[in-house]
C-alpha cells in the first residue's frame, strides 16, 4: 500500500514538471508600436523560451500606471519624455533607457473620400497612392485644409503621436480651421477603431497603425520633417523579477536584424 501511494506521489510531481509554464515577460506599449511588437514577439519567444504578455494603451496612462506600482518589467514609451522622467524618479534599472525605433506619421484617408470624383481629392489621392512620393506641405493643406471632414487625432496629453500631428497641423497653420473637426482617441489603436467606424473621414495616425488597416482606407506617408521626431525609448524597470530576460528583448529590439525589419512595420531605425 505505501509502495502504491509512493509511485502516484511520484507520478504527480512529474506530470507537474511536464506542465511548467514558460517565464512571462510583462511589457507596456505604446498602442502605435503594437502591430509591429506583435509581428517581432514570435521570433524572440522561440528564441528565449518564454512569454510576452503585452498591454498596449497610450503612453501616458501606460506612466501613470507604472507610477501607481503596475508590475512591468519592461516600458516601450512612444517618446523619450517619460522614459526620462521614470530613470529621474529611480523607477528604472540604470543604463537600461534606449531609443528602440522612431515614429512616423501617415494621414489615412476613408476610401468615400479617396473616389469622390465630385471633390479634388480622388485625383489628388490616386496620384500619391501611385508612387512613392511623399506629400507636400502644399498638399497636406489641401487636404486637411478643404471641406468639413472629421479628422481623427491620438490625444496630444497622453499619445506622442498625437501631440506629433498636432504641432504640425499648428506649423502649417491649419490648426486655427481644424481644431473643430478633430475627434481626439485615447490612443494610436483607439484611432484606428474610429476610422473603421467611420467615425472620422481622415485620420493623422502612426505609419505603422496605417500598414495594419488593410484596404479599409487610403494612407500616405507624412515626410518627418513635417512634424517634430517621435524618437521611441524603452526602459527596463527596477520592479522586474525577470531582469535577465529584460535585458535579453532590450537587446533583440536593438539588434541589427530587428532594425532593419522596422521600415516594413511602419517606423524608422533608431539610429
Amino acid at each position: 500500500m505505501v509502495t502504491r501511494l509512493m509511485m502516484c506521489a511520484l507520478l504527480l510531481l512529474l506530470g507537474s514538471c511536464g506542465l511548467r509554464q514558460p517565464p512571462e515577460l510583462r511589457v507596456a506599449v505604446d498602442a502605435s508600436f503594437h502591430p509591429a511588437v506583435e509581428a517581432l514577439r514570435q521570433g524572440f519567444e522561440a528564441d528565449c523560451d518564454c512569454r510576452l504578455r503585452i498591454t498596449a494603451g497610450a503612453s501616458g496612462l501606460l506612466y501613470g500606471q507604472i507610477r501607481a506600482g503596475e508590475p512591468f518589467d519592461l516600458f516601450l514609451s512612444a517618446d523619450s519624455a517619460r522614459p526620462v522622467l521614470l530613470e529621474k524618479a529611480g523607477l528604472t534599472v540604470p543604463a537600461s533607457r534606449q531609443t528602440y525605433a522612431r515614429g512616423q506619421l501617415a494621414l489615412w484617408v476613408s476610401r468615400e473620400i479617396s473616389t469622390d470624383k465630385s471633390s479634388g481629392f480622388s485625383t489628388l489621392t490616386a496620384k500619391l497612392a501611385r508612387t512613392d512620393a511623399a506629400l507636400t506641405p502644399r498638399q497636406l493643406i489641401l487636404l486637411l485644409g478643404r471641406g468639413k471632414h472629421k479628422v481623427v487625432v491620438a490625444d496630444p496629453q497622453l499619445a506622442p503621436d498625437g501631440d506629433a500631428a498636432v504641432k504640425m497641423l499648428k506649423k502649417l497653420r491649419l490648426w486655427p480651421r481644424m481644431r473643430g473637426r478633430v475627434i481626439y482617441a485615447g490612443h494610436a489603436g483607439h484611432a484606428k477603431i474610429l476610422l473603421h467606424q467611420g467615425q472620422g473621414d481622415m485620420g493623422l495616425i502612426p505609419y505603422g497603425q496605417a500598414l495594419a488597416t488593410g484596404n479599409r482606407g487610403q494612407f500616405m506617408r507624412i515626410p518627418a520633417h513635417f512634424y517634430p521626431p517621435i524618437h521611441q525609448q524603452m526602459v527596463i524597470l527596477r520592479s522586474t523579477r525577470e531582469r535577465a530576460l529584460a535585458i535579453r528583448l532590450l537587446q533583440y529590439l536593438g539588434s541589427d536584424e530587428v532594425q532593419q525589419q522596422l521600415a516594413e512595420l511602419g517606423f524608422l531605425a533608431a539610429e
